[in-house]
């Protein structure tokens, strides 16, 4: 098993880039990417206050995003080049950016399958109802081929991680709903992406359904929390 550090970490089945994704992505072959599932920076309020795993301070204060949080549209060209030629991709956003997520995403040339909701048991509290649903956005690049399990719903519900159970990262998603993504978009050792690999959720989940994974993480604290347990959910290195 590979060291972890705040280096690049490549093996047979991973390849984890540390760095800003907009400069890494251009490394990775184009073409080369059947499945991506991320969970990029966004806005969680109208007045722009952002938040994401990657630079999300633990003291939440008035401005929760440290960082500059690279435009949607840049990153979802460059994902769109590195995608095969019929390929989806999952993005995980809120209702503040969905919009905006949208408009970019049909300029660089995806089209749109679903809007998957997530029910969580976990809420926030909002003047205009308690936010206790995320939403992810299912696109497709090319051929509108169906998923493996076409039973699955467009909702589902979710226990999130909680810090007496382990949890690594303030936003980190449970691994359920991206294995089911993975197994549902993609085939045995496929390659998938996630340019803010964060906790490294999507990384674990590749291992457990046996894909390649390729994660992109900015953050030294974080690229070494998430390539920890990537490294050791990988039982074949």
């Amino acid at each position: 098993m590979s060291e972890v550090s705040s280096k690049d970490i490549k093996t047979e089945s991973l390849w984890l880039m540390k760095g800003d994704c907009l400069e890494r992505m251009k490394e990775i072959p184009d073409g080369s990417i059947k499945l991506i599932i991320t969970d990029p920076p966004y806005r969680m309020t109208k007045r722009g206050k952002s938040c994401r795993p990657n630079w999300m301070p633990d003291n939440m204060g008035e401005n929760v995003f440290n960082g500059k949080a690279p435009p949607f549209k840049d990153w979802l060209s460059m994902c769109y080049n590195k995608m095969q030629k019929d390929s989806q991709i999952y993005v995980f956003t809120n209702t503040v950016s969905l919009q905006e997520i949208l408009n970019s995403s049909t300029e660089v040339g995806f089209k749109l399958h679903n809007i998957l909701t997530m029910i969580k048991d976990t809420g926030m509290p909002n003047r205009w109802y308690l936010k206790q649903t995320e939403l992810v956005v299912f696109l497709r690049k090319g051929a509108a081929y169906p998923i493996k399990d076409m039973t699955s719903r467009d909702w589902f519900t979710v226990v999130m991680p909680k810090n007496k159970n382990g949890k690594l990262h303030i936003t980190q998603k449970p691994i359920e709903p991206i294995e089911k993504f993975i197994k549902n978009s993609s085939n045995v050792g496929d390659v998938v992406l996630d340019l803010f690999f964060g906790s490294g959720t999507t990384g674990a989940a590749c291992m457990n359904t046996n894909r390649k994974f390729i994660g992109i993480e900015m953050d030294d604290h974080y690229f070494d929390i998430g390539s920890k347990r990537i490294l050791e959910s990988n039982k074949d290195e």
